[in-house]
């Protein structure tokens, strides 16, 4: 099993492991309509579970997942960020991707948390490259990635659905 490194706090947040421990605020997350526009769903809490699972099966798979935010002030979850290895066109590549709480938009912490796991792919991980897939109507994460020094490379169908194919530089 690969080690499970987290990236390293910003001024903000802090990154923890992302285990059932959160599941009520990860319900609160992947159940907000809103929050999920553009997945094909909310998730129930069944799903919640399911998707932290998948998280936790990254970690032994992959060595890494999303991860949970907090805020370094409150103590408060404020969503997830992590690196997830994707298969895009039969090419496993590293994904930076972001979610955060409704209450918590607005205030740069997907860009800061973005950033750092970006930076940690590179340095801990020793990715050459680091991509985001983000639905073409997501207007809100491809801000984010454009703050980041993002460009679109190519539009690909992913999880029966077109998602623009973001590089990080």
């Amino acid at each position: 099993m690969p080690e499970i490194q987290l990236p390293p706090r910003t001024e903000r947040i802090c990154f923890c492991k992302l285990t059932l421990d959160y599941l009520d605020p990860m319900c609160e997350l992947l159940g907000d309509p809103e929050v999920m526009r553009h997945y094909p769903h909310p998730m129930d809490r069944a799903e919640a579970q399911q998707w932290i699972e998948r998280g936790l099966a990254r970690y032994e798979k992959d060595g890494c997942s999303f991860y949970a935010l907090e805020s370094l002030a409150t103590g408060e979850f404020l969503g997830q960020c992590g690196i997830l290895i994707q298969e895009v066109e039969g090419v496993n590549e590293t994904e930076v991707g972001y979610l955060l709480l409704r209450k918590h938009w607005h205030k740069g912490y997907a860009t800061e948390a973005a950033r750092a796991c970006i930076d940690f792919a590179r340095s801990a991980r020793g990715a050459a490259r680091v991509i985001s897939l983000i639905n073409p109507e997501n207007i809100p994460s491809q801000n984010v990635a454009r703050r980041l020094g993002a460009s679109i490379e190519k539009r690909i169908i992913k999880w029966d659905a077109p998602h623009d194919v973001w590089v990080h530089v």
